[in-house]
């Protein structure tokens, strides 16, 4: 039985923004590059309009873009700026998500945002949010951007869309089925019956058109959001699914932890069907990530938004069979609230794994990019 055994914590980025929602990929020159969403820090900000201005801390903020930071040391050392991915003058960019394709495209999804004054929209449509009581967010699409030089130029985004869809969202990485498309799940969020619907979506054209393949069957009492793909070595398709109850009650009450289980859906059809999802013994309103190891096993990573807030992990075997016999490790306790997690792995030359995930350490503290390190302390398949 594999083992997991923490290295070390430690600062990937911060500056005075609100750095959030980290995906990190090894380019194949092996620089290791994390993109995420950077934002105004509002819990700091105030520009004297006396009731008008928004102070705290949003998801949602038209001033939001999508960035990055490199390092080329194996996570030793990391870009003191950012480098940009798309920033856009009309809408916040919210959740990029890099995928290092086999021919050395990096191939990016996100979707946007609107923020509009509550009086200046005549109608609460069914996908937006109302927040700080008298703005709407509004989301607009899903996109695709790529990179053919690493990083250093970007093509226009391209809307991931098919007929008759919600406005979709996307946190989750891409899989590659053996016809060498692009298969991706994507959630669809209605907030007047709080529902949510996960999609599988493919491309052949590197995200310039898009088919809706399959939806995954619901499950009563359940919305589903953010999915993230995962390829055994069979070939089968694992999905880890982030959930919440409908019913009317907050997910981040400690005393409620119950509320947001893990739920995976498998297909052995490359995405064509899927099971009915299943709930596992693995809590948190935060999604999930799958990372192979050198061994074969399969590390999740998880931000953990319950007391005591944190980082969480477990050990599978390639398959992702053995949920009930995984153990949860508590990589680190010391979060302060429940705004933090959004882990992304890559596995570093010599086998250890480098999670990055954002996190604050100071009460009302800056956001930041931070990073663990760990390794598999028996490598043999479960």
């Amino acid at each position: 039985m594999g083992r997991i055994e923490k290295i070390k914590d430690f600062v990937i980025f911060k500056d005075d923004n609100y750095n959030t929602f980290p995906n990190a990929i090894k380019r194949k020159d092996g620089t290791i590059m994390v993109g995420f969403r950077q934002a105004p820090d509002w819990q700091k900000k105030n520009t004297g309009i006396s009731g008008r201005n928004f102070k705290g801390v949003t998801h949602i903020d038209a001033a939001s873009r999508a960035v990055f930071v490199t390092s080329r040391d194996e996570g030793a050392t990391w870009d003191t700026e950012v480098k940009l991915i798309y920033d856009d003058f009309l809408y916040g960019v919210q959740d990029p998500c890099l995928n290092m394709l086999d021919d050395g495209t990096i191939f990016c999804t996100f979707f946007m945002w609107k923020a509009f004054s509550k009086d200046d929209i005549g109608e609460i449509l069914p996908g937006d949010i109302i927040f700080g009581e008298r703005w709407v967010g509004r989301r607009d699409k899903a996109y695709s951007i790529r990179s053919f030089d690493g990083g250093k130029t970007w093509d226009e985004p391209v809307a991931i869309e098919y007929p008759g869809c919600l406005p979709l969202a996307i946190r989750g990485n891409i899989a590659i089925p053996g016809d060498n498309s692009i298969l991706l799940a994507a959630y669809e969020t209605n907030n007047a019956n709080k529902t949510s619907k996960v999609v599988v979506l493919q491309t052949f054209d590197l995200g310039r058109t898009w088919t809706k393949i399959s939806v995954v069957p619901s499950v009563p009492g359940y919305g589903f959001y953010e999915p993230n793909l995962y390829r055994t070595g069979s070939g089968k398709l694992v999905m880890f699914i982030r959930s919440h109850l409908i019913e009317e009650r907050s997910v981040y009450d400690p005393g409620n932890i119950k509320a947001s289980p893990l739920f995976t859906s498998e297909s052995l059809d490359d995405g064509k069907t899927w099971s009915t999802p299943a709930a596992r013994n693995f809590y948190s309103p935060s999604p999930f990530h799958p990372l192979r190891l050198k061994s074969g096993n399969v590390l999740v990573t998880y931000g953990y938004r319950y007391r005591p807030f944190g980082l969480r992990a477990f050990l599978l075997d390639g398959e992702c069979s053995n949920f009930e016999q995984a153990e949860d490790i508590v990589l680190r306790d010391d979060g302060l609230g429940t705004d933090i997690g959004y882990t992304s792995s890559v596995l570093l030359d010599n086998g250890d794994v480098l999670i990055t995930y954002y996190y604050y350490d100071e009460e009302g503290g800056t956001r930041y990019i931070a990073g663990t390190t760990c390794r598999e302390t028996v490598g043999e398949k479960l």
